[in-house]
């Protein structure tokens, strides 16, 4: 469809249906029209085939143009229509939560929670001890710090073995550079143990907490994030795993609601 943004100097009407491109032209007319066709017919974006390898001796830097994302093999790729389903309960979630911030807070109080720079005590409280010595090997009890102006109880307080979710009451009272640093936390986790449930709650309430627009550090979390999720998926054994719905929530917020748009499987199947 085309897009008559000006009236035309010069209108010559629609091409007959009859006109036959193998015959040459005989009056201007039929030279007009071959020009429009011809146009319609030509690609919008043309590239040169040049023969690269006369310059490899010449070549002092080589750049990769990929951005490490992994598409979807067949069947792995999220359903459009749950996707949407998905982005439209995350974006209402992040509403809520801060139309209803004031509130919530009233409701539920701040939780002793590790000091921000203790990453392998936030490791202990979010993902539990059997995940915390995979990544660090066991170590003498972490006897966690708790944050700044947060200490309900002034006596430090041994958190919980097993994995503490990522409750209102944590959530709530975390600003943005500490929802970052978080953040990275679990990406380096996600890159060294893998993606387990748990964690991926504690994602999905960073995500919710993460306001916009993006700082480019915040925004290079986010597609790392990005990156290793995609490859996760892609070492994935069967369609209907268990992991492939959550990995691929987190694929489908970081590309279509943060505006990642070159780490989708959309982008990389249309290119």
């Amino acid at each position: 469809m085309e897009d008559n943004f000006m009236k035309r100097a010069f209108d010559i009407g629609d091409v007959p249906e009859n006109f036959d491109l193998n015959n040459p032209p005989v009056t201007g007319f039929d030279y007009l029209y071959r020009v429009r066709i011809e146009s319609r017919n030509c690609p919008k974006v043309v590239v040169s085939n040049i023969d690269k390898t006369k310059f490899l001796n010449r070549q002092t830097i080589t750049i990769d143009d990929g951005n490490g994302f992994i598409s979807a093999r067949p069947g792995f790729e999220a359903d459009p229509e749950w996707r949407e389903e998905q982005l439209e309960l995350f974006s209402a979630n992040r509403i809520k939560m801060a139309e209803n911030r004031d509130y919530l807070k009233q409701k539920f109080p701040r939780k002793d929670v590790p000091r921000i720079n203790k990453k392998q005590e936030w490791c202990l409280y979010c993902l539990g001890v059997e995940k915390h010595d995979l990544i660090y090997g066991k170590a003498e009890q972490l006897e966690a710090s708790t944050d700044d102006n947060t200490a309900l109880n002034p006596k430090k307080a041994r958190f919980s073995d097993s994995p503490n979710p990522p409750l209102l009451s944590v959530m709530l009272y975390m600003n943005q550079s500490r929802i970052a640093k978080l953040l990275s936390y679990h990406i380096d986790w996600l890159e060294e143990i893998g993606f387990s449930h748990p964690q991926g709650e504690w994602f999905y309430a960073l995500l919710v907490a993460l306001e916009k627009p993006l700082d480019p550090d915040t925004c290079a979390l986010l597609r790392s994030l990005s990156r290793e999720c995609s490859k996760l998926r892609n070492e994935l054994s069967t369609s209907d795993h268990e992991f492939v719905r959550p990995l691929n929530l987190f694929l489908s917020i970081v590309a279509h609601y943060f505006d990642q748009k070159d780490m989708s499987d959309d982008f990389c199947s249309s290119k």
